[in-house]
């Protein structure tokens, strides 16, 4: 048996000292510059379906959300994305993220917002949502090729619903409308000539002209509407961590071309892109006060 003397040297301590310092230092430099493991899981929780077609406008945004949360992962942990039932009309929508019972949501560019929410200023959409074009009835093709100027414009009646963010737009440029809580009954209405043409975003029309294409609905061939109209993220004005986390993440995925990748997949998006280059239309300019 070995035993060891009463008397040790300090000798023999000091680099048992020297070396347990050594390695509590290191070992607190590397948990600085290391990712943690342990970063607590960030539910999201969004107002979506689940499960969706590539030609809903909810398929991308929802499919985006996922690459920015996926994208920080490294820097701010794991997610979970938490699906609950579509709220139908916007007003209660936000009010939920007031009462954080929702966490993000998508949605043109409001500047008086009256709820307290925040946007994440990076564009969805590129420059996709700044024009927009006419559903109208066929037999109306020749008085829209007449309209060359806001005040032809003026002279017809467009549909809207009443509680989307164009509206206001449309009203501050003075331009007739008739309103509706429901989307579906926007076509009903002009086919049965309550207003003369439904103004929709560009990267949102393909399904429905395909859709309505039998009830005498068609694609205006003369003009574009154009207005500064970025789509957004919101989530509420004090969840600046999730704010952060969002921004970040998309622009990573900008800079390493996932993005791209994402908005080039959806059919309706390259459909959208492809119309915008018909340099023979008409583009009437809509001031945003």
């Amino acid at each position: 048996m070995v035993t060891m003397s009463k008397n040790r040297s300090p000798s023999i301590r000091l680099p048992l000292t020297i070396g347990l310092i050594f390695t509590i230092f290191t070992s607190g430099l590397l948990a600085k510059e290391l990712p943690s493991n342990k970063l607590a899981t960030t539910q999201v929780i969004i107002s979506c379906e689940q499960s969706l077609k590539q030609d809903h406008d909810d398929y991308y945004y929802s499919n985006l959300l996922q690459l920015a949360l996926t994208k920080t992962i490294p820097t701010h942990g794991n997610y979970e994305l938490k699906f609950i039932p579509v709220r139908p009309i916007t007003n209660r929508l936000l009010r939920d993220i007031e009462r954080d019972q929702i966490d993000v949501t998508w949605m043109p560019f409001a500047k008086d917002l009256k709820y307290d929410l925040t946007p994440v200023k990076v564009r969805l959409l590129k420059n996709l949502s700044d024009y927009r074009v006419f559903l109208i009835r066929a037999q109306d093709t020749e008085k829209f090729a007449a309209v060359k100027n806001l005040e032809d414009l003026r002279k017809f009646k467009g549909g809207i619903g009443s509680h989307w963010p164009d509206r206001q737009v449309m009203e501050e440029n003075n331009l007739p409308l008739v309103l509706s809580l429901s989307y579906f009954n926007l076509f009903k209405m002009l086919k049965s000539n309550r207003f003369d043409y439904f103004s929709r975003g560009i990267y949102q029309v393909r399904t429905e002209v395909d859709t309505y294409a039998d009830q005498g609905i068609v694609l205006e061939k003369y003009l574009f509407l154009r207005y500064d109209n970025p789509v957004y993220f919101y989530v509420h004005k004090n969840n600046h961590q999730l704010a952060e986390r969002i921004e970040t993440g998309l622009k990573i995925a900008i800079e390493d071309g996932s993005f791209n990748e994402l908005f080039n997949r959806i059919d309706n998006l390259r459909w959208g892109e492809k119309l915008l280059e018909e340099k023979h239309r008409t583009v009437i300019q809509l001031n945003t006060f």
